[in-house]
Parts: structure tokens; C-alpha cells; sequence
């Protein structure tokens, strides 16, 4: 059966000598990969069509039991010129992309693929239309953590539950209180750093305009983010050294 799927690239692998695998977040079908035949000739007819961080629909004979597939035809539906051309949007874009990648098991073992589908697609349009990168970022794994119960606690304590709260632990998972905080060593945090942090993880990709009329996010809140999600599932997001780098001030 010849089947259509909408879905954003990921990645793309080299595999053997002129052909790629990529890896693609569809809406209908979850995480599942292509084998594309000799498309690093120049002959192609798919070379343009199975770039990272674009929209593409896809043509291959689907098969319930299986995750990887040929790839028949493919063809762009949005490049977003502005993620290729720029490289701090394009390392956003890669950071995304691999959240996105690592949060889930291929085929049908992806959870919630429609939601998870809208959200990167949201974060790759907030990118291209060239909002703060930190900002989405951290509204898109805000969102993630969200959608599988891993959102930090930021209405209070994550121990106690007071809502007179002073510091940020990542064991924790979120927001403490000054007695939970010390019990720690954290340092007290600065107020308006506890507000903007509570507005990220509340506000979500929905609520981007709002955040960055705000002030947006800063490095630091992506950063804890990232932190607590890795101690929480052991996922390390790789791409995100190269995008931190690319904003400290020498």
C-alpha cells in the first residue's frame, strides 16, 4: 500500500555508499525512519526533499510491525530558509529536533505523536520567524516534560508544597523553600528569576507572545530545564553544548 505521512526530519545518517537514513516525526505513524536509496548522487530525486529540520510528505509502503522503511517519493512542504541559513537558529533547531528524537521509541511505541508532531512543528515556525531562541526552547521542552510527567514543579515547593519559595533544585525537580532550600545548600535565587522560570514552565509554546513580551527566557532557565530532564530520565541532549557555546560572551 502506498502511503502518505507528514513529518519533520530529525536527522539524517549516511548509510552505505551513496545512501541516507533519516529519522522523521510524523503525525499519523510517530517516530520512524527511511532508508533513501542513492540520494547522495546527483542524479536524485529526493536529495533536496530529506534535509533536517524541514517538513516533508513521504511515500512508502507502511507496515504495522515494522519502524524503518524505503522511502519512495518525498517532497518539501516547508524548508524554513531562516533555520538553514542562520546558525543559531539552525543549532535551536537541531536542539529540538533532538529532544524530540531521544524522548521516544520508534513507530508505534511513540507517545502521543499528533500532540508531540504539533509542538515541534510549533517550536520549527517560532524559530524560522526568528523569536528568541531561548525562549522557545524552553517553552518546547516545558511542553515535552508536560506531555509526559516530568513538568517541573513551579506552583511551590516540590517537597513541602509552600508557595513561599526561594531557590531551584534539579533533584527536585523544581522551585523550594527556604528550609528545603538550605537543607540543600542551594543559594537563594533572585525574584525575578523565580517568576520568569514559573512563567516558563507554566506559559508553554501557546503562550510564547506572552513569555516574550515578559522578557522571555534566558540561557539559564533552558539550561535547568535540560538539567532536570536529564536527571529525571537519563536523557543527555548532545546538541546542546554546540548551541550554549555559540552564546558565551569571551
Amino acid at each position: 500500500m502506498n502511503e502518505l505521512a507528514q513529518g519533520l526530519i530529525l536527522r539524517q545518517t549516511d548509510f552505505r555508499e551513496a545512501d541516507v537514513m533519516i529519522t522523521v516525526l510524523t503525525r499519523d505513524y510517530g517516530k520512524i525512519s527511511f532508508s533513501v536509496r542513492g540520494v547522495r548522487r546527483m542524479t536524485s530525486k529526493n536529495a533536496g526533499s530529506v534535509i533536517p529540520y524541514t517538513m516533508g510528505e513521504f511515500q512508502f509502503d507502511y507496515k504495522q510491525d515494522r519502524s524503518v522503511f524505503r522511502l519512495k517519493t518525498a517532497r518539501t512542504k516547508k524548508f524554513y530558509m531562516h533555520i538553514h541559513q542562520d546558525l543559531k537558529a539552525s543549532a535551536a533547531a537541531a536542539y529540538a529536533a533532538q529532544i524530540a528524537d531521544e524522548m521516544n521509541l520508534a513507530g508505534s511505541e511513540t507517545e502521543h505523536p499528533a500532540e508531540q508532531f504539533g509542538m515541534l512543528e510549533t517550536c520549527f515556525d517560532l524559530i524560522e520567524s526568528g523569536m528568541d531562541t531561548h525562549t522557545v526552547l524552553a517553552l518546547y521542552l516545558s511542553d515535552v516534560m508536560k506531555l509526559f510527567g516530568i513538568a517541573p514543579s513551579a506552583d511551590g515547593c516540590a517537597v513541602c508544597g509552600s508557595p513561599r519559595v526561594t531557590s531551584l533544585s534539579v533533584s527536585e525537580g523544581g522551585f523550594l523553600c527556604a528550609e528545603h532550600a538550605a537543607a540543600r545548600h542551594l543559594p537563594v535565587l533572585d525574584t525575578a528569576d523565580l517568576k520568569r522560570f514559573r512563567l516558563i514552565a507554566k506559559g508553554g509554546l501557546k503562550h510564547a507572545d506572552i513569555v516574550s513580551k515578559a522578557g522571555g527566557a534566558e540561557l539559564k532557565d533552558l539550561v535547568i530545564l535540560k538539567e532536570i530532564l536529564k536527571h529525571h530520565t537519563g536523557i543527555e541532549i548532545r546538541s546542546a553544548a554546540f548551541y550554549e557555546r555559540l552564546f558565551v560572551v569571551d
